[in-house]
């Protein structure tokens, strides 16, 4: 028993860790390029993104305008993560209730140990592809890995099939994740 209560130490202080860190890298990545946006010139048609599959009929008026966008893009995948670390949090508390279940059969608690197990190894998994997703080039991606399939959300306007291939093969690569198994989705 005491075992268990210092590996669920450890785990909860991996995961604040992981979570710390996921929005320390979050922060630092947002500044740069709302300094960059302000150095910019002014914005082209060519570089006005569509905002959630609908089309602006005109060019933003300034600057400003394509911070908008940008942050429109940024706060969904900011909330993505939020919201999937938030969902997975509920499902690690349930099954530490059942782990701490005295009356929980054995291999009931065994079950939900390995479950809580799979589930921290994919939150590990998610935040590097992510990271090696952003190397790639991408401006910022959000994974998430369920049972035997991943779906991957890049931003970007649109993705082309080389680099659908190319982040199918690094998913896969990386969590064992057949490609066939692999949504790839644009979001800009």
């Amino acid at each position: 028993m005491y075992t268990i209560l210092i590996q669920k130490r450890i785990l909860l202080v991996f995961l604040l860790s992981l979570l710390g860190l996921t929005l320390l890298v979050l922060g630092w990545q947002g500044v740069p390029g709302q300094m960059k946006r302000h150095q910019s010139a002014p914005v082209s048609v060519n570089n006005v993104p569509a905002v959630q599959g609908k089309t602006t009929g005109s060019i933003p008026e300034s600057p400003r305008g394509a911070q908008e966008v940008s942050r429109d893009g940024t706060a969904f995948f900011v909330e993505y993560r939020l919201d999937r670390e938030r969902t997975r949090g509920q499902q690690l508390e349930l099954l530490r209730e059942v782990i701490n279940n005295p009356q929980a059969a054995a291999e009931t608690r065994r079950t939900a140990q390995d479950q809580l197990l799979a589930i921290s190894q994919n939150m590990a998994r998610e935040v590097e592809v992510e990271n090696l997703i952003r190397a790639k080039g991408f401006k910022d991606a959000a994974v998430s890995l369920e049972n035997h399939g991943a779906t991957v959300v890049v931003q970007a306007t649109r993705i082309s099939p080389e680099d659908v291939t190319r982040i199918a093969e690094l998913v896969s690569r990386e969590t064992g994740v057949a490609e066939q198994n692999i949504v790839i989705i644009p979001r800009p």
